[in-house]
């Protein structure tokens, strides 16, 4: 869902953070030669709540079925030179069924459940990486996270 403001466009983000025996499920996109990970999620449409933009993402990227549970951050990925303005609002998620399977999308590459050590090395958009693990470990409760871009 992209809102129009004169001539500029919010693009509006969800996404399911799942915990599984103190791993993360993650699924890679691959543009070019560039592989990067994801929380599981993606756009949401006109008249559609978040909650089931983010049940429609699970099963087109991965197959699942997910419940989705509370908000665990909010964060604005805001390109600097004004290209492109995100918001990412990224819920708790809970699978309904554990038979994953990659979607069709040609940008989708891998999924993997990745622990806290794996998590600090991977290139991860946007970079919630660090906030994830404190929230893990429970040392962050805030839950907007501000202006996050890398360029």
């Amino acid at each position: 869902m992209k809102f129009e403001l004169s001539h500029r466009k919010i693009r509006i983000r969800v996404a399911g953070l799942v915990v599984e025996e103190n791993k993360i499920l993650m699924i890679a996109h691959k543009k070019g030669s560039e592989i990067y990970w994801l929380l599981p999620g993606g756009g949401v449409e006109y008249q559609e709540s978040l909650d089931n933009a983010l049940k429609r993402e699970f099963l087109e990227e991965l197959g699942l079925t997910v419940e989705v549970g509370d908000v665990a951050l909010i964060a604005d990925s805001i390109e600097p030179h004004g290209k492109r303005h995100i918001i990412n609002i990224v819920f708790w998620c809970y699978l309904m069924n554990t038979s994953i399977r990659l979607g069709n999308d040609k940008i989708l590459y891998d999924f993997s459940f990745k622990s806290i050590s794996e998590l600090t090395d991977v290139v991860m958009y946007p970079p919630l990486n660090e906030y994830i693990i404190q929230m893990l470990q429970n040392k962050n409760e805030q839950i907007y996270k501000g202006s996050l871009w890398i360029p």
